[in-house]
């Protein structure tokens, strides 16, 4: 199994808001958006290759107060070299600012 990582957050907010902050997160965060599915709260993207990786798949789900986000490495890469935790922290980084203040 590749490397992955996985991390959520509580907001004080809907679901919608959530979702369309983080769409605007992912997009900030430099991913590259595949599917995005409003009705299932749920986006797909995935991350060009580095120095560090040989890129990622990125999966960000949301619900009612709550946003989640999966990286994982694609192909075999058993070592991630921190860069699925480094996904996650730009994401929560970029999401905050965009959501209403109190709400984080």
């Amino acid at each position: 199994m590749p490397a992955h990582r996985e991390d959520s957050r509580t907001f004080s907010v809907g679901r919608d808001e959530i979702y369309q902050a983080s769409m605007q997160a992912a997009s900030q965060c430099g991913f590259n958006i595949k599917e995005s599915d409003p009705a299932a709260g749920q986006i797909k993207a995935t991350t060009g290759m580095g120095l560090r990786s040989w890129g990622e798949h990125i999966t960000i789900s949301v619900s009612d107060g709550q946003a989640n986000i999966k990286s994982s490495c694609r192909g075999i890469q058993l070592v991630d070299y921190g860069k699925n935790k480094a996904n996650i922290t730009a994401f929560f980084a970029a999401l905050g600012p965009l959501l209403p203040p109190g709400s984080r």
